[in-house]
């Protein structure tokens, strides 16, 4: 009896479509991971781009609104539409005008993210049942965020400079990260798919 080995094409297909994937996924992870070491690193920098960035969005939010105003049937409704571009638009030139006004600003919002974050994580954890892979985990990291946030609020105004950038940047490398093992691990499939079969032939 003489051994054959043969490859299935539906699995050399896959191979090359996690390959593909692995290969997009990981310079997307490398990519994140330098911004956000930049980030990190130039935390004031990178804050004002953003809070700059969020100004612009909300301008022509803001435009748009009131744009749709004068195209609203019925005059109530352009009304409200009017008064929420303008309040929209006002948001957005404070935010690009003053830049370290709207640092303060999204640094409250954060916070204010990060408490319910924090104390979402926990209640989830609280509610799976014993034993659960990853119920230690979601209940630490809520605690982490929670603690995170009051010692964040307790510094405030001074922290807001810094705060929004180093977030943003910890965000991208954790990001970054993920795909990057998220790439490994399709390495690994890709391998296993890769595996030739060895069928039993007669002589």
């Amino acid at each position: 009896m003489a051994t054959e080995t043969v490859q299935d094409p539906l699995l050399g297909m896959l191979k090359q479509g996690a390959h593909s994937v692995g290969d997009v996924l990981l310079a997307m992870g490398i990519a994140l991971v330098i911004l956000g070491v930049i980030a990190v690193l130039a935390p004031l920098t990178s804050g004002v781009f953003f809070d700059l960035l969020f100004g612009a969005l909300l301008t022509g939010a803001g435009i748009v609104e009131f744009m749709d105003a004068f195209r609203s049937g019925a005059w109530q409704r352009g009304v409200l539409l009017g008064l929420a571009g303008l309040v929209t638009v006002a948001a957005g030139v404070l935010y690009v005008a003053r830049p370290l006004v709207g640092l303060v600003a999204l640094t409250v919002v954060f916070l204010a993210y990060l408490v319910f974050l924090g104390t979402f994580r926990i209640v989830m954890s609280l509610q799976l049942p014993r034993g659960t892979p990853g119920k230690v985990m979601s209940f630490v990291s809520g605690l982490v965020a929670l603690a995170l946030a009051y010692v964040s609020i307790s510094e405030l105004p001074s922290i807001s400079p810094w705060f929004i950038g180093t977030f943003i940047g910890l965000s991208l490398i954790f990001a970054g990260v993920a795909r990057i093992s998220l790439a490994l691990g399709l390495r690994k499939a890709e391998h296993v798919l890769g595996a030739p079969v060895h069928r039993g032939v007669h002589a």
